[in-house]
């Protein structure tokens, strides 16, 4: 009480100048913080019990709104660990205390708390207080599915090729990209100006970029002989039940044609021509369906999920050169399939789908996508245990179908200004703290929160410099002359 002799916790904040905080339950922490002492959500700090205890180490999550206060605001945040002056951080344990004065955590300090979590590859910069270093994640974090969404603007298919180039040199799963907008052709072809080691070591690797329409690429091919029954006739449009003839002749007629080691779609459609009423009804589905005329079939050449299964260390698979919009479904179809088929070879590979709206919508828009997006859920659900991992990228997670959504474990947040998409981010992640995710709309390009088992804290960071060739981008707007001279 004033004049009473002591000191309200605005008095001590005042006088010690570090700042105060309190912890109750020896997880949590909250603080009174100066105007001297600039904290922002997500900085690294170091509270020193008033009992002589070791220091502990915490993180800033949580802030009230601007008051009149004009000696201190409020802060709350989570306690990481212990901090022994004459040894290495803890990174569990923490207990209650009724005060402890709060100072910024330094450089050593944040470069140990990921070296002990394990934080072996960089993408960028991680700054906390007035100390900055480089941001790093955990290999074995990428062990579960991820998401990365930002607006149109954010830098979000820049941040994610420094992603997919630092696992590249840093980890030995194997990688298959599925690009709807070129954005990822040049996965293989380093910059000039890149760093030599790096640049060495992504030149060394077996990185193929598959294409349509590109006579002078490796071909981006779907064989339709080795699809599972339930493929084909979603690419046939099949349903077994609205559909009971045609399926039941096509049925038979695959069963006729897997003896005499013949399946492709020409072949089918030829045999269909002297068949009875329902095979020729069939014939005359594929005919008027176009996919006959499809480029996407193989023939002679090999399939992509053929590529990925010959030992390629990345496979990026170039969709925009069809025709049909349901081509591209189609071979990306045939590679989830393919690699769902032999997932007991647990094979480690990172699965990276970028506008995966497109591939896994909230509702599907013909059988081929449907099918996508189940295998895909599956995949979320289960894969995980077989070595299947998913990297899915949107604008909006509102998007992508929920039940694939909710199994990743992994967040990076570009700038998002749309409040629904924030909330909703929130009530699924909540390794990711609300009010952290709330900064996401005053990122700049290429300003990223990170959070998840891939870091060892939630961080606002900064990515780095790109090793090799962004794809496709904007088109600038054509200035005047007078007008870009003024």
């Amino acid at each position: 009480m004033p004049g009473d002799g002591r000191l309200d916790d605005d008095d001590r904040v005042a006088s010690n100048g570090s700042g105060i905080a309190i912890s109750g339950d020896g997880r949590t922490f909250t603080l009174t913080v100066p105007p001297t002492l600039h904290l922002t959500l997500g900085d690294v700090v170091v509270l020193d019990p008033d009992d002589g205890a070791e220091p502990l180490l915490g993180q800033v999550v949580e802030q009230d709104p601007p008051t009149t206060k004009a000696r201190g605001r409020g802060m709350g945040g989570v306690l990481i660990g212990g901090v022994d002056p004459a040894g290495p951080l803890r990174l569990h344990g923490g207990r209650p205390f009724s005060e402890a004065a709060v100072t910024r955590a330094s450089t050593d300090q944040l470069e140990e708390l990921q070296r002990l979590s394990d934080a072996g590859i960089p993408i960028g910069t991680w700054a906390s207080g007035e100390v900055t270093v480089p941001a790093r994640m955990r290999a074995q974090g990428f062990g579960r599915h991820t998401f990365l969404c930002g607006q149109s603007g954010s830098g979000k298919t820049y941040a994610l090729g420094v992603i997919l180039e630092q696992l590249l040199l840093h980890t030995h799963m194997r990688m298959v990209v599925l690009d709807p907008n070129a954005d990822f052709v040049g996965l293989g072809e380093t910059l000039p100006g890149a760093d030599q080691e790096s640049a060495g070591g992504l030149a060394e690797l077996d990185i193929r970029v598959l294409r349509a329409g590109d006579e002078s690429a490796q071909p981006l091919r779907a064989r339709f002989a080795t699809m599972s029954r339930q493929a084909q006739a979603a690419v046939l449009r099949l349903d077994p039940l609205t559909n009971r003839a045609e399926y039941n002749a096509f049925l038979h007629l695959m069963a006729e044609l897997r003896r005499m080691e013949i399946g492709e779609i020409g072949e089918i459609a030829a045999r269909l021509q002297d068949g009875d009423p329902d095979a020729r009804a069939l014939g005359q589905r594929i005919e008027n369906l176009g996919v006959l005329g499809w480029t996407a079939w193989a023939q002679d050449q090999p399939s992509a999920a053929e590529t990925i299964a010959g030992g390629a260390r990345a496979t990026v698979m170039d969709l925009s050169g069809f025709g049909d919009p349901q081509e591209p479904l189609a071979v990306a179809l045939d590679v989830v399939e393919a690699l769902w088929e032999q997932r007991r070879s647990r094979t480690p590979t990172l699965i990276v789908i970028d506008e995966a709206h497109n591939l896994c919508p909230t509702e599907p828009a013909s059988p081929i996508q449907a099918l996508i997006v189940e295998r895909l859920v599956q995949i979320a659900a289960e894969g995980r245990k077989y070595g299947l991992w998913l990297l899915l990228s949107s604008q909006r997670p509102s998007k992508i179908h929920p039940q694939a959504l909710s199994q990743c474990d992994n967040l990076v947040l570009m700038r998002m200004n749309s409040p629904g998409d924030l909330a909703e981010l929130a009530g699924m992640y909540g390794f990711a703290p609300p009010a952290m995710l709330r900064t996401s709309q005053f990122f700049a390009q290429r300003e990223a929160l990170v959070a998840g088992t891939f870091v060892p804290r939630p961080a606002l960071v900064r990515m780095g410099a790109r090793l090799t060739r962004e794809g496709g981008s904007d088109v600038r707007v054509p200035v005047a002359e007078a007008t870009a001279a003024s």
